[in-house]
This record gives C-alpha cells, structure tokens and sequence, in this order.
C-alpha cells in the first residue's frame, strides 16, 4: 500500500504533464482539425527525438543540482565534426560512433573542469559551448555539412515509409535513462548530490566522480542526439545549435526535475520535451489556419517562458508543503479536480471530433507559400505577386517563412512545410534554405500535392533523391535569369568605360562575388562571360581587359570590404557588385573613406535603399546603375502555375524571369511597380 502510495507521488508530475499535453493536442486540434494528421504526427516526432535525448541526458546533470548549456552546440558539433569526415570519404557506420565520442569527450571536459576544479557549471558549460561552435567551424571550414537523404541513415534513425523510427530508439533510450536513475548506484549517488552535497560527501560518496560520470552522460546524450538531428535534417550550419540547450532545460524542468537538484524525472523530460514541439508546431497550424501574419517563434518563446515559470512555482509549491500533513479535504479537492478534468477532456474530445468531421467536408483552396524569408523587401515583393495571381484565380495563399534565410533554420522550414501539407493544401509553392526535405516532398507526391519550386528552389541532392524512388513532385519551377540579368549590368558598364578600355594597356575590372551558391556563380558568370564577349569582338578593346573575382561567402562583419580593398589595391578601376549586401558595405566604406575612391566606377546587382541613394549622390564615386530581380512577377508565375497545376492545367517546367535594368532615368518607374524597393 505504501508502494503504491509513494508511486503515486512520483508519478503525479508526470501525470499532470501528460493531461497538459492532451489538452494542447486538444486544443490545437480544434483550431485546426489537420494539426492531427498522420504527416504532422511525424514530423513533430522528428523535431522531438533529439531534444528528448539531450534532455535524458541533461536531466543527470541538473539533478546533481548542476547545469549543462553546451547541449545544443556540442550535438551539432559532433554532426559537423563526423559530417566533415562523411564527406571526406568515411562510411556512414563509422560516422555513427564518432558522434557520440566527440560528445563524451565535451562531457569529459565539463566534468573536469566542475568536479575537479570546482569552476562553476555555468561559466564553465558556457565555455565549452563557445569552444565548440569555434572548433567545429575551424574544421569543417565550409559553411554547410551536407548528410545523404533518402539512403539506409535515414531510414534507421528518422524516418522508414512514414514511420518515425527514431521513437523506437527514443524508447530505448528511455528506458536505460530510467534504469540508470533509479535502479542504480549512479542515479542514487546523483539524486543524493543534488539533495545535499555536504551530507553526500560526509555519507561517504566519491562526489567528483560521480558529478563526473553525470556530464560524460550528458555529453554522451548530446552526441547521440547529433545522429538523429543529421538524419532528420540533412544540412548542418556550421555555429548553429544555440538555442537548442534552452528548450532542452526548460523541457527538463516542465518534466518535474528540480532547479536546484535531488529530485528527477527521466520521463518528465521526455513528455516536457514534446510539450515544447507540440506547442510550436501547433502555433504554426494556428496561425495558418487563420492566415494570422505573426511570427510563431516569438509566440513559442512567450509560451514556453510562461510554461517554465509555472513549472519552477509548483516545484518550490510542492517543496513548501513537503513536511504538511495530506487532509481529507485537499484528497476530496484532488478528487473534485479528476473529475472535472476528465470532464473538459471528453468534451473537448467530442468537440475535436466534430470540428474534424466537418472539416474533411470543405474543400481547401489555399495554396501554402513557403519562402526563405518574409520580412525582406524582396520578399514583401513577391508576396505581392503571390497575392495577384491568387486573387485573379480566386484562390486564398499563406505565405510562411523561418526568420533568417539560413540553413540553421531548415528545421523550421520544415515544421511550415509540413503545416501546409497536413491543412491540405491543394499545391505547395518553396524555396528551399537548405537541403534535406526530400521526405516531406516524397509526402506531397503520395498525396498528390503538385510542388513549384521557386527562387532558389529545391537544392539538387534533394531532387536527385526524389527522382532516384520515382516520388518527384515538383511540376514547374521559377526561378530568376541570373545569368542573363548579370549581362545586362555588363552591357551597360561595357558602354561606359568602352573608350577607357580601348586607350588602356590592362584595364582591370573587379567582381566581389556574395556567396558560393549556384545563384551567386550565376550572378559571376553571367557578367564575366558577357563582359569578355564584349570585349574580344570589338578590335578596339580586345585582349586589353582583364577581370578579377572576389567571392566572400556571407555578409556578417563587413566581409566584402576587404575585398573592395584587395582589388582596388590591384589597380580594379570598375567594379560588378552582385547582391544588395555587398552594395551595401561598399558604399558605408566608401563614404567613410574620404575621397580614396572617388575615381572609380560601379554596377550593382538587387535593390534597396543603399543602392538608390548612391545613384542620386552627384559626387564621389558613381553607381552607374543595377539589375533587379522582378519579384513579383516570381510570386505570380509561381503561384499561378500550381493553380494551374491543381486545375489540371498544362505547366511550363521552367519558368526563366528576366531581371530588369535601373538606373536614374527609369528608377521612380521600377519603385511605382513595387520591383525597386526602397526598404
């Protein structure tokens, strides 16, 4: 009886959890009957094994009454260190074993430094994480670590013909989690050292070992949640992971573990864990449903900060009435509140299940939009067109997008991918941040959802998968002439510094290239290719013309300024800048440098403010003029041909947009027809 009455106590966490967590499926359910869908299901299942590993993991560290905010960085560092050697040649079952090595090694290293030198675990957690986001990016070097799609990895540790595998290894990690926390001596010496350290130490308790021990398993956890976040998201950013270790400890303190350590609940973790992805994924289901034009990121950080307080509150409730008698009147409450609890939960039920039914009945005419930004001006642009060709086929459209056009984003992409194949789309319209979607677009193809890929669209590996299992359902893609707008900018600097060219020995001509993607090489070679064009068949100016290219991958910290300054140094006297952030940091550079830049001549590529005000400036340094994209035309035609696409209508595969020539003669035009922005 007393077992059973001390198991109750235990469980009451977790018990109260799992009601939470059926009155948020509930909830989101009933405002939106697809948040139930067998693809949502699994994709929020992907999003939720690793957090829910590292959070296993983590859970030894905090009930030492410690904390471990390398989590997130060190899964994806030991990604990125094993990925790196994927790419390099090492086979995939070798891979495996190599992440969780490099993660019991950042464990190892946070349990030295607190165990033996009694550093503080924030600083010191804090530490490693820093050192290994550095240390991963100094190895891998490239930006992106790129893992295989659709091949055996995948099948084993995410994702079997839409069966979640990585919750079979969930489980088993759970259950030696729990068997670890409770049947043994480690979980006994950590709950023992989290309660009371002194009274640990005195008791006889090696406690520098086993605070050790407790971070080579968070470590450990942390390199094994590295396996199924690769397997899931094919493309690792090189520095991201940050974040990550913030869900995982809210989770863990959701979960009924202590703040301050002795108490611990494995499976708490787990279920606090899917509480977070299940509110996140059903914020994006809410905010679709009612085409809400809100950030859902945001909203999860109010939640979940709301979630954790109130989580910490019963933690020190529940302390403050350790030593208080139970009467019969608090039983007879808890009994009132059972009952009214499952109450509301039938009727809620109920309530889902009509809302469902009567959902199914509708046919859904709204084609999901999802981008790789939406705050941008570009993007502002091709929502307009978006909404034109929408509004001219009497279709509705939600436009979605992650916050940054980064591939460390992909996961979120994902998460809205999957929101508009679970509302029921009828057509999916996407550009890509990164690669690894080929599982969610094989899903559309089941479904027979017609894809149109757009801007940057879906990356080729992808593609390449997709067409190797015969599940390709990408109908029409539209995308920007790169290479022909970027020969646009060479005919016009051509005509301008021709006679320069022709009265010159070596005129020299700079390129700062803004990125090593397919997009950015266009942007080069298109202007390069046209430009010698130009130049080897006039007698004038042939063989007197030489180009120098800059590529400076990514615009933190002023990185194309170097190059401005490199290939001024090396006698450049024109310049091509091929996308709004190099025009951007240029023209600050060059005005706050004086007059060292005055005689020089630019072309520029893309729009914005920078660029409009530089070519009204009448002194200094002259931007002859750019290229821009014209982006509503690519949010209509991409919009358009998967209306046509869900009407049974004939599709063009490929759709080249021409980019169009600025400059101050035909700018306020381009502004009026929202293709120049002056954002």
């Amino acid at each position: 009886m007393n077992r059973s009455k001390s198991f109750f106590k235990k469980a009451q966490q977790s018990i109260i959890i799992l009601f939470v967590l059926v009155i948020l499926v509930l909830t989101f359910t009933i405002l939106n009957p697809n948040y139930i869908k067998a693809y949502n299901l699994l994709s929020i299942v992907q999003s939720f094994v690793p957090y829910a590993i590292m959070a296993i993991g983590a859970t030894f560290v905090i009930a030492t009454g410690g904390i471990d905010l390398s989590v997130g960085t060190v899964c994806i560092a030991s990604a990125v260190f094993a990925g790196k050697l994927y790419m390099s040649g090492m086979p995939l079952w070798l891979v495996i074993p190599l992440m969780i090595i490099v993660g019991a090694l950042f464990g190892l290293l946070n349990g030295l430094l607190i165990s033996r030198l009694k550093l503080p675990p924030f600083i010191v957690t804090l530490g490693t994480m820093m050192v290994a986001r550095g240390i991963s990016a100094l190895f891998a070097k490239d930006p992106n670590i790129y893992y295989p799609t659709g091949s055996w990895y995948n099948l084993v540790f995410s994702n079997a013909n839409g069966f979640p595998t990585g919750i079979i290894w969930l489980l088993l990690f759970l259950a030696i989690g729990i068997v670890l926390m409770y049947k043994t001596i480690i979980g006994r010496y950590t709950l023992a050292i989290g309660s009371n350290e002194e009274a640990a130490k005195l008791s006889g308790i090696n406690v520098k070992k086993y605070k050790l021990i407790a971070y080579i398993i968070s470590g450990m956890c942390a390199g094994i949640a590295g396996i199924f976040w690769s397997a899931s998201f094919a493309t690792i950013v090189i520095g991201s992971g940050s974040g990550f270790e913030l869900d995982v400890i809210a989770g863990i303190y959701i979960g009924g573990t202590s703040s301050t350590g002795g108490v611990a609940s494995i499976f708490g973790s787990v279920l606090g864990s899917l509480i977070l992805v299940a509110v996140r994924s059903g914020l994006n289901f809410t905010l679709a449903r009612f085409n809400v034009e809100m950030n859902s990121t945001y909203l999860t950080y109010v939640l979940t900060g709301v979630i954790v307080v109130a989580a910490v509150i019963l933690d020190l409730w529940k302390k403050s009435r350790i030593d208080k008698p139970e009467n019969t009147t608090s039983k007879k409450t808890k009994l009132i509140s059972l009952i009214t609890a499952s109450g509301l939960t039938v009727g809620l039920a109920i309530a889902s299940l009509v809302v469902v039914i009567n959902a199914n009945n509708q046919k859904n005419k709204t084609i999901a939009v999802v981008a790789k930004g939406q705050t941008h001006a570009f993007w502002l642009s091709v929502k307009s067109g978006c909404k034109k060709a929408a509004d001219k086929y009497n279709y509705d459209f939600t436009f979605r997008a992650p916050d940054t056009e980064t591939p460390e984003n992909l996961p979120v992409q994902r998460e809205l991918i999957q929101t508009g194949l679970s509302n029921g789309s009828p057509a999916l319209v996407l550009s890509c941040i990164g690669q690894g979607v080929a599982d969610l677009l094989e899903q559309a193809y089941d479904a027979k959802v017609p894809v149109v890929s757009f801007d940057s669209g879906v990356w080729q590996k992808d593609v390449e998968a997709l067409d190797a299992i015969g599940k390709n359902p990408i109908c029409s893609t539209v995308v920007n002439d790169n290479y022909a707008a970027s020969g646009m900018a060479a005919d016009h600097l051509y005509e301008s510094i021709r006679y320069k060219i022709s009265t010159s020995e070596k005129y020299k001509i700079g390129v700062i290239q803004y990125d090593e993607s397919g997009a950015a090489y266009q942007r080069s070679a298109g202007f390069v290719d046209r430009f010698n064009e130009l130049v080897e068949s006039n007698s004038d100016t042939k063989g007197r013309c030489e180009i120098i290219e800059e590529v400076k991958p990514g615009g933190d910290g002023n990185a194309y300024v170097p190059a401005l300054e490199s290939l001024y140094e090396r006698g450049c006297s024109s310049f091509y800048l091929t996308a709004e952030p190099v025009v951007t940091q240029v023209y600050d550079a060059i005005q706050a440098s004086g007059n060292k830049y005055n005689d020089l001549l630019f072309v520029g590529f893309d729009a914005g403010r920078k660029h409009i005000e530089w070519m009204n400036k009448e002194s200094g340094p002259k931007l002859l003029g750019a290229v821009a994209q014209n982006s509503p035309e690519i949010g209509y035609q991409a919009v358009e041909q998967a209306i046509f696409a869900v009407e049974g209508k004939e599709c063009t595969k490929q759709i080249l947009i021409p980019g169009i020539w600025y400059d101050t003669t035909n700018m306020q035009k381009y502004i009026d027809e929202g293709i120049v922005y002056t954002d």
